[in-house]
């Protein structure tokens, strides 16, 4: 698999994640809808978080692990996941001066 095919399915497993959200709130009134859904921060973020998808896809195919389209989708759609523990392990840095 070449780095656009891994990154078009890293994003269709993004895309797939957050269809499935959205789909959650199928029967509710637009009026009903959660208020963050309306704003343009909600938009962007989740925009991101499906391109991170593709880009955790790419990161793979680039460190030389064999994926399929079944695995890009599913790295696709675990992008957030994957990127919270990344983040929850990096170390604590004490606040201090730069100098």
């Amino acid at each position: 698999m070449g780095l656009v095919e891994g990154f078009a399915w890293g994003v269709a497993g993004g895309l797939f994640a957050e269809l499935l959200g959205w789909f959650k709130l199928r029967h509710q009134s637009p009026d009903d809808l959660p208020i963050q859904m309306k704003t343009i921060h909600y938009w962007v973020v989740t925009f991101g978080l499906i391109l991170a998808g593709g880009v955790l896809v790419v990161a793979y195919l680039r460190s030389d692990v064999k994926v399929n389209a079944i695995m890009a989708l599913n790295i696709g759609a675990s992008a957030p996941l994957i990127l919270s523990s990344l983040v929850s392990q990096s170390p604590h840095v004490a606040p201090g001066r730069i100098d």
